[in-house]
């Protein structure tokens, strides 16, 4: 039942929508960009709305299959998506573990370590 109240609360506030979206959006861009940054370190380059459509694309397919966070199938979908989209496999592999590596495996080392200093500093 908590979950309905949250849902309500949200949607009875426009600007909560909008931090909603506009979160969202932001989030797909700056992921787009950095994939985008990871392309150019190896040498390639795809346009923003190929890379849009192959982050979409991968994380639908990351969330429908049932594996904790999609680790590996969304991986394997960014690799397929870039390389239908003409670039090289060898090249794709290597830009999309750069792009997973700064997006979804440092941040959590962060927050932990963020964790740790809030819990010592008696804020959590």
């Amino acid at each position: 039942m908590t979950i309905w109240k949250d849902v309500k609360g949200i949607a009875v506030e426009p600007r909560k929508i909008a931090y909603v979206l506009g979160g969202s959006l932001g989030s797909q861009v700056l992921i787009a960009l950095c994939l985008g940054a990871s392309l150019h370190s190896v040498g390639q380059h795809a346009s923003f709305a190929t890379l849009i459509v192959v982050l979409t694309l991968a994380a639908m397919i990351g969330g429908a299959v049932p594996v904790p966070g999609g680790a590996g199938v969304i991986e394997v979908g960014l690799i397929a998506g870039l390389s239908a989209a003409g670039i090289p496999q060898d090249q794709a592999v290597a830009a999309v573990l750069i792009e997973r590596f700064c997006t979804a495996y440092l941040p959590p080392i962060w927050g932990w370590a963020t964790l740790v200093w809030l819990r010592r500093s008696d804020y959590v």
